[in-house]
Formats: C-alpha cells, structure tokens, sequence
C-alpha cells in the first residue's frame, strides 16, 4: 500500500515537473534570456552594495516576472485539452506547477522586501496582479494585453506614476484588493483552460509555429489578432482579388508586360497600388497614434540616431516575411511555369527574380511614412536630413534585404533567425549612418549614402547573379 503511494507521490511529481519545463523545450533561448535577467537583476545589489539598488531589482523581476507569465500560459494552453484533461491528476498537477510559480515569483520578492524594510504585502500583490495579468495575457485573453502598455504609461506621466504609489502606500486596503483582483484574473483563466468541449482545441500561440509554410498557421495568426486582423485581411483580399483581375484582363489583351505583372502579382499579392496605399494608411493610423503618446514624454524624443536606425531595421525586416513567400509558394510555381511556358527553367527564375525588383517600392513607401511621421517630433531643421538621410539608408536595407532573400530564393529550409539577426544589422546600421551624416553637413551626408548605396547594390547584384546561376527548383522545403 506504502509502495504504491510512493509511486503515485513520484507519478505526480513528475508531471509537474513536466508541466514547468514544458516552457524551457518550448522557448529555450527566451527562457535562458529569462534566468539571466532575474539571475543579474538580483546580483545587482550584492554589486552595488546599496540597500537602494533593490528597486531596480524589483523592477527586473518584475519585467521577468511578466515575460515568463506570458510564456508559461501559451504552452498551458496548449496543453490544456479536452484529452489531457482525463489523465489522472492533470488538474492538481497544473494547480501545483502555478503555486510553485507564485512562490519564487511572488512569495520570494514579498520576503527579500520585508527583510529590505519596503511595503511587503503591497510589492507582493502588486507582483500577484503582474503575474495573474501575464498569465491571462498568454492564455489568449485579449484586454490582458494592456499589461505591456503600463510602463509606457507610468513613464510618461512619471507625476502620475508617484501619486499612485503612494495612494497604494497609504492604504491598508490596497494589497488586499490587489490580491483579490490577482485571484479574480486567475480563477478566469483557470476556467478558460478547463473548458471541455467537442469543438476544436483552444489554439496557443506556442501552437503557431513561424517555420510552418501551410496557409492553415497563417490563418490561425489572424484568427488569434481578433476581429480587426479578420476585417483588415479580408479587406487586402477584396483589393488583391481586383489587382488580379486587372491583370489577368491585361494578360488576356496581350499587353506589353502583362505576363511580368502577372507573375508579380502571384509571389506579391499585396504588391500593388491599392494594397499598398492600405498599408500606408494603416500605417500613418498606427504609429500617428503611438507617437501622438510618446510625444506627452517630458524627456522629449529618443536620439534621432537611434529613431533611424530602428526605421531602418523595420523597413530590412519586411524582406523576411518576403524569404517565407516565395518558400511558401514555391511548389505552386510550377503552375505558373507551364501556364507562362518559357523557354526553359532558367528564364522563368529570372522573371522571377525580376519581378522581386517590386518589392523595393513599397519597402520604401513604407520607410518614408515613418520618416516623415517620426519627423515632426524633432526639430524643424532636422527633418529634412532625416527624411533625406532615412530614405537613403532605407533603400540601401531595402536593397539588402532583396538580397539575401535571392541568396536563400532556392534555401533547403527556411532561415528564421539568422534572417532576422543580419536584416537588422542591415538595415540599422546604413540608416542611421546616413542620418547621422545627412545631420552634419549635404556633403558628408551625400558621401555615405553614396558609400552606403554602392555597397548594397554590389550585394544585391551579386545575390541576384547567384539565384540566377541555377534554375529554381518547385520542391517544398524540408
């Protein structure tokens, strides 16, 4: 009888373990960036030697605190089916692996507070409301996502921030009613878990995988944003259907071209006057409206160096999304090859290739709506070396980023990482190096984007030498 407690003890246990190392499998280098943030985040008052440096510690704990949440829930999520459900003490195990969350998350800051001498019981609900609120967040409850808009917030209104700590400070209420509030989040996203239902899964975000080339993860991406991404996607799909008539209409009339815009229409659906006129103006609504809030900032502006550099990592960083598409539709070219009918394999890669070329203009659109929008929070005198600068570097990322997506037109695999870290590199540096000239003088600025642009170009010319050398192949990648 001892026997078989013991190993119901030990069966138990093991799926709890299961259950909190079910995020480090799922995210491995964020849960390794994670520990090292919480491990440096509390070293730092034994460095310091000042009894002060623990808000910043409180402060780092309780950005992990928040990341770690949210990352946690999208793989219990995911787990939490109506089959997994039916195992034996699933549930109990899944309640155990939270309150081991709350202990070295909540419990243990609530005690390093207490011995530090600040409010403990008002830090440890605080760290409660936190914790419960990312949970919620990664679980797929939409209104939880204003957790990441807080510190933006409580920066801006620093004044504000202080008279709420201490209204919170002066109450004997105010832990309880965190608290409270922190159970209340919880116990709805325990019942959101628990749902058994005979309809499809609850879908985790830790579900979607970004390497997935099936339309079915895309969809699911939308389906995960809400009704705005459904109406928006719906809306790019009314306009693109009517660019694709337009073109099919052309090619039937034998115009000049036809058959090129054709085809560019096929890899970049959204590649069109129309589409991209959406996306200017979807553009213009959302960072008018996350400027509109930066700008209240007492602090005034970031550094305009680093306001380009970020513009020019943003405008690179399209061309990932553009690496994916033409992996993606690789298998279906071979449709587009016999109805095209070249005459042979090594002249459709280049009209492929050609009709890539497309993808620069919107790119660039994109990057001088920021610029001009990023503008008018700097100086008069400023703007138009930004703008002439940015559009400079910007099409210099561009170029790049058209680039290594011929680099990798015929890749085994699709190159997720290491595309996002050189598209970065590629597109921050050269724009904000031309900004930063186009600061000093017309002279210096003209000089490094002539340097810049002649160095993007040779490598766009040599990326588009080597995806022309051999003939694409229409296989899926493995």
């Amino acid at each position: 009888m001892r026997s078989q407690s013991t190993l119901g003890s030990r069966s138990f246990w093991r799926s709890v373990g299961t259950l909190l190392w079910l995020p480090a499998q799922r995210y491995p280098l964020g849960m390794a960036l994670v520990a090292l943030l919480l491990i440096g985040g509390w070293t730092l008052p034994l460095i310091l030697g000042k009894p002060r440096a623990v808000v910043a510690s409180f402060a780092v704990h309780a950005y992990v605190l928040t990341l770690l949440g949210m990352l946690s829930a999208m793989v219990w999520v995911s787990v939490c089916r109506p089959e997994s459900q039916t195992l034996p003490g699933f549930k109990r195990a899944l309640a155990s692996a939270w309150g081991i969350y709350a202990l070295y998350l909540v419990a243990l800051p609530t005690a390093i507070a207490h011995a530090s001498g600040w409010p403990a019981m008002l830090i440890g609900g605080a760290m409660s409301l936190l914790l419960a609120t990312s949970v919620a967040s990664g679980s797929g409850v939409k209104s939880a996502m204003l957790v990441w808009f807080a510190p933006m917030l409580l920066g801006i209104w620093p004044e504000f921030a202080k008279e709420l700590w201490q209204a919170l400070r002066n109450s004997t209420l105010a832990p309880l009613l965190l608290l409270a509030v922190a159970a209340v989040i919880l116990r709805v996203v325990w019942r959101r878990l628990m749902i058994i239902s005979d309809g499809a899964p609850t879908l985790s975000p830790a579900d979607i995988n970004a390497s997935d080339f099936s339309a079915a993860a895309d969809a699911a991406r939308i389906r995960q944003a809400g009704g705005l991404a459904q109406w928006m996607q719906k809306l790019q799909h009314q306009l693109s259907s009517r660019a694709f008539d337009d073109a099919l209409a052309a090619l039937q009339l034998q115009r000049p071209g036809a058959e090129r815009s054709t085809l560019r229409m096929v890899l970049m659906p959204n590649a069109h006057w129309r589409g991209v006129g959406l996306e200017m103006v979807f553009t213009v609504l959302g960072i008018g409206l996350l400027l509109s809030i930066l700008s209240l900032q007492r602090g005034g502006p970031p550094p305009i160096g680093l306001a380009a550099s970020y513009i020019g990592m943003l405008t690179a960083l399209r061309f990932q999304q553009l690496h994916r598409a033409t992996l993606m539709l690789r298998p279906s070219l071979i449709d587009v090859y016999f109805a095209a009918a070249p005459n042979s394999q090594l002249e459709f890669t280049r009209a492929i290739v050609a009709a890539l070329r497309a993808s620069l203009l919107p790119a660039l659109a994109f990057a001088a709506v920021l610029l001009l929008l990023v503008g008018t929070m700097y100086p008069a005198e400023q703007r138009l070396p930004l703008l002439a600068g940015g559009l400079v570097g910007a099409f210099a990322a561009s170029l790049a980023g058209l680039g290594m997506v011929l680099m990798l037109l015929d890749s085994e695999r699709p190159r997720l990482l290491l595309g996002l870290m050189v598209l970065g590199v590629l597109g921050s540096i050269p724009t904000s190096l031309c900004v930063t000239a186009a600061l000093r003088s017309p002279a210096a600025g003209a000089a490094v984007g002539s340097l810049v642009l002649a160095g993007a170009f040779g490598f766009y010319l040599r990326a588009r030498d080597y995806a022309t050398r051999w003939p694409i192949r229409f296989d899926a990648p493995v």
